[in-house]
């Protein structure tokens, strides 16, 4: 299984480079240096309109893809980082994780194809709410996204994360850093998923008829209610948590056999 594993490092490190640029702008954002927030698939489309690419929007969707079958592997199968079984809770948050990147995913390949963007999506969410069992689809993504978010709470302050790295690839100094970035990093992505599991909630109780579809609108929400330093934090945690995938993929314990 080693192939697999470098096929779930790879995908690691793409995930890294899409979070770090989403952060790192939205960061920008929050000073006033620009006022485009950016969220996944803005950066997806960002990236095409580039000289060569194409061709980087490829490795791209094939990192994405080595993570998507990083989740679902971790979701059924019986191994973990901590060893043998894991709760149900964590394969909820893995399988619920796995099927967002299967989206982004799905974007990257309308941009490979030449499709681009439409408003498909939202009228997707409009056939959704239109139908009885939508709501349902709804709750069921809020409560997973605030799943996950509580474990990315969890990793932040427990030992779990300890062991997602090499300890013994790296020098003691490296290592320490390494999780430092992590821990800040997925404390940030743990508030960014509570704010898309909240924003969910508004649509189902009624509250707000915009079903929310990107990071840009959960840092606008941040700004909003919180101040744009607040999101400024918020953000640039999330460029470290990007980071921090960077330059651990290679020294990732992948519990793949």
């Amino acid at each position: 299984m080693k192939a697999s594993r470098r096929f779930a490092r790879y995908g690691i490190f793409i995930k890294g480079v899409v979070f770090f640029l989403m952060g790192a702008l939205a960061a920008l954002t929050a000073s006033k240096v620009t006022y485009q927030l950016k969220g996944g698939r803005d950066i997806l489309e960002w990236i095409s309109a580039l000289t060569f690419g194409w061709f980087l929007l490829l490795l791209i969707t094939v990192g994405i893809a080595g993570y998507v079958f990083s989740r679902f592997y971790l979701a059924f199968n019986k191994n973990d980082y901590e060893g043998y079984g894991k709760n149900k809770i964590r394969r909820f948050a893995y399988f619920i994780n796995g099927i967002g990147y299967i989206a982004l995913l799905f974007t990257c390949i309308k941009l490979l194809i030449g499709a681009g963007f439409s408003e498909g999506n939202q009228r997707l969410f409009v056939f959704l709410l239109s139908k009885w069992w939508g709501m349902y689809i709804l709750i069921i993504t809020s409560v997973g996204l605030g799943v996950s978010a509580l474990n990315e709470w969890y990793m932040a302050f427990g030992t779990m994360i300890n062991k997602m790295i090499l300890e013994n690839q790296l020098t003691t100094r490296n290592y320490k850093l390494l999780l430092a970035l992590g821990r800040v990093g997925r404390f940030s992505r743990g508030i960014v998923f509570g704010v898309f599991s909240y924003l969910f909630f508004k649509v189902i109780v009624g509250w707000s008829n915009e079903v929310p579809k990107s990071t840009g609108e959960a840092f606008t929400f941040l700004s909003i209610e919180y101040g744009s330093w607040t999101m400024g934090i918020v953000a640039s945690g999330l460029a470290l948590y990007g980071l921090y995938l960077i330059l651990s993929a290679k020294h990732r314990n992948i519990p793949i056999y």
